[in-house]
């Protein structure tokens, strides 16, 4: 069975917050055993608090790069992709010269499931607000070019005939 050591918890927290580790995973990149881990938990309160801060740090950290995914998915969004070709330079051919550069953009259009999905959760919470006679906010997309703004209103006159 491992010791605690401010040092060992200090590589569990980090471990923990910064990447997506599972506890046994943890456990085993660490060397110490789950029955030991819990048993730290349980019984070294500030370890504990430790513990649970980081995985609300991990989680929030989470939260924003789904938040940031969807909000891509909702307003569409323009990938970039560069290709660079080399060849080996004539007067010295272990360096190598750039031959050629290709840059290509593809638009990636907004996605209407995911405008669904975050409509029809708007829609709930505004009945819910409704039930307990709180005004609710407008909802407001900003289209960033005219196609987008077209999709949206074509989206919002379905969704109010129910189609």
């Amino acid at each position: 069975m491992a010791k605690y050591s401010e040092k060992l918890a200090g590589k569990i927290i980090t471990l923990i917050e910064d990447n997506n580790y599972t506890i046994s995973e943890v456990c085993k990149i660490l060397s110490i055993s789950r029955k030991s881990f819990y048993e730290w938990k349980n019984f070294k309160p500030e370890f504990a608090r430790q513990l649970d801060e980081a995985m609300d740090r991990r989680d929030e950290k989470l939260m924003m790069g789904a938040r940031k995914a969807l909000q891509r998915k909702i307003e569409g969004y323009t990938l970039t992709e560069k290709k660079t070709t080399y060849i080996p330079d004539k007067d010295d051919p272990s360096q190598l010269i750039v031959k050629n550069v290709v840059v290509k953009e593809k638009e990636y259009a907004p996605d209407t499931r995911s405008i669904k999905l975050i409509l029809k959760r708007y829609d709930e919470k505004m009945d819910k607000k409704e039930e307990t006679n709180v005004q609710p906010k407008q909802l407001t997309f900003v289209a960033n070019n005219e196609k987008t703004a077209e999709s949206l209103r074509i989206l919002r006159d379905r969704l109010q005939n129910g189609t």
